[in-house]
C-alpha cells in the first residue's frame, strides 16, 4: 500500500514537471517568435534607410536587428530562414560600409556573411563578389585614382579618404597585395558558380593587372562562352581583341573610348608596358632587331599638344602606329586624321592594321623595307 502511494506520488511529480517544462518551452518559443518579429521589423526599416542612402543610420538598425535575433553563435545549426536573415543583415551592413568608403569594416562584414556555413552558394558568391570589389576599390585609392566601371557603386560621394588612411592602405597593399586578394575572391566566386559571367570577367581583369595574360585569356573566353554580348565595362583591350578574333562585333562608341583610354598592360622584352598584344609584338620585333625605340611618345611637331605616336625609332627617325579597329567606319576617321598629320609634317611613318595582325612580323618587315635592312 505504502509503495503504491509512493509510486503514485512520484508519477504525479513527474507529470507536473513535464507540464511545467512544456509550459516553459511554449513561453520560450513565444519569446523567440516575438524577438524574431522585432528583428525582422528592424531589418525592414534598415532596408528602407539604405534605399534612401542613409547608410550610417541603416547600419545602426541592421546591428539592432542582429542583437534582437535569437539565433546567434551556432550558425552551423541554423535552419534556412535564420541563415538567410543573418546573411542578409551582414551583407547589407558590408554594402553600407562600402558606400561610406569604410573598406575595412565592409570586408569584415562580408567575412561575417561568408562564415554562415549553411548559407546558399548563391549568397556566398554574392559576398565574394562584394569582398573582391572592395579590395579592388582599396587598390584604386592606393593608386590615387578612380575610374567608373564594374566596381563603381552609384552613390553620392566625393571619393576622398584621409591621407593617414591612404598611407595605411599603401603599407597593407605592399604586404598583402589588394589585387591578388580581389583575384582570390573572384576566383572562388567563379568556382562556386561556373556560370557567373561577372565573376569570370572580374577575375580576368585582375589577371590583366597582375600580368597573367594566359589566365586572363581563359577567363575572358569563359565570359564570351556564357554571354558573347557581355559589356566590356573596364575598357580592357584584350577583351575586345578576343571578341574580334571570334567575329563578335564591338560597338563603335566602345571602340573609340577604348582606343583613347586603354591602359598599358602587356609587358615587352624591354620591360615596357604597352596597350595591346600587337603593340607588344611590334616592340619585341624592334628589340630583336636591335632598334631602340620610344613608346607612346609626344609628337611636339603636331598641331595638337596631346598627339602621341605608338612608337618612335630614333635611329631611323621613323614613327610606327597600331590601328586595331581600322575596319570600323568611325575609327577610320580617327585613323585618317592621324595619318594626315604625319604627311603634313613630312614625317616617316608606317602603321599596322587589324589585317596585318594575322602575320605581324612579316607585315612589319615589309612596311619597314624602305627605311631599314632587316
Amino acid at each position: 500500500m505504502v509503495i503504491r502511494h509512493i509510486k503514485k506520488f512520484f508519477e504525479n511529480q513527474k507529470k507536473r514537471f513535464a507540464e511545467r517544462h512544456k509550459e516553459k518551452e511554449r513561453a520560450e518559443s513565444f519569446r523567440e517568435t516575438e524577438e524574431m518579429r522585432k528583428a525582422e521589423e528592424l531589418k525592414r526599416e534598415a532596408d528602407r534607410l539604405a534605399q534612401l542612402k542613409q547608410y550610417q543610420t541603416a547600419i545602426e538598425e541592421y546591428n539592432k536587428s542582429l542583437e534582437f535575433y535569437p539565433y546567434k553563435g551556432n550558425e552551423q545549426d541554423l535552419f534556412k530562414n535564420a541563415a538567410e536573415f543573418l546573411f542578409k543583415c551582414n551583407y547589407n551592413v558590408a554594402a553600407c560600409y562600402s558606400y561610406l568608403d569604410n573598406f575595412d569594416k565592409a570586408i569584415n562584414y562580408f567575412d561575417n556573411a561568408l562564415q554562415i556555413e549553411v548559407a546558399e552558394d548563391e549568397n556566398k558568391v554574392k559576398a565574394l563578389m562584394g569582398k573582391g570589389s572592395t579590395f579592388y576599390r582599396k587598390k584604386l585609392f592606393v593608386e590615387g585614382r578612380y575610374r567608373a566601371g564594374a566596381y563603381r557603386i552609384a552613390m553620392d560621394t566625393d571619393w576622398e579618404v584621409p591621407d593617414k588612411v591612404v598611407e595605411r592602405y599603401k603599407e597593407e597593399d605592399r604586404k598583402k597585395n589588394f589585387t591578388k586578394l580581389a583575384h582570390d575572391c573572384f576566383t572562388n566566386a567563379a568556382e562556386l558558380d561556373r556560370h557567373h559571367v561577372e565573376a569570370w570577367y572580374n577575375k580576368g581583369h585582375m589577371e590583366i593587372i597582375m600580368g597573367m595574360i594566359k589566365e586572363a585569356v581563359q577567363s575572358f573566353d569563359n565570359v564570351l562562352n556564357l554571354n558573347k554580348n557581355y559589356e566590356n565595362k573596364e575598357s580592357i583591350a584584350l577583351f575586345d581583341e578576343i571578341k574580334k578574333e571570334r567575329g563578335i562585333a564591338v560597338k563603335t562608341s566602345e571602340i573609340m573610348e577604348r582606343s583613347e583610354n586603354a591602359e598599358p598592360t602587356f609587358k615587352t622584352k624591354t620591360g615596357h608596358l604597352v596597350r595591346t598584344r600587337a603593340e607588344m609584338e611590334i616592340a619585341n620585333f624592334l628589340f630583336n632587331n636591335n632598334l631602340l625605340f620610344q613608346y607612346n611618345t609626344v609628337a611636339t611637331w603636331a598641331d595638337k599638344d596631346d598627339f602621341r605616336a605608338s612608337f618612335y625609332v630614333p635611329k631611323l627617325d621613323l614613327y610606327i602606329d597600331h590601328y586595331p579597329y581600322d575596319y570600323v567606319k568611325e575609327y577610320q576617321k580617327h585613323m585618317k586624321a592621324r595619318i594626315k598629320q604625319y604627311e603634313k609634317s613630312k614625317k616617316k611613318h608606317i602603321y599596322i592594321t587589324s589585317e596585318d595582325e594575322k602575320n605581324i612580323e612579316d607585315a612589319i618587315k615589309l612596311k619597314m623595307k624602305p627605311y631599314a635592312i632587316l
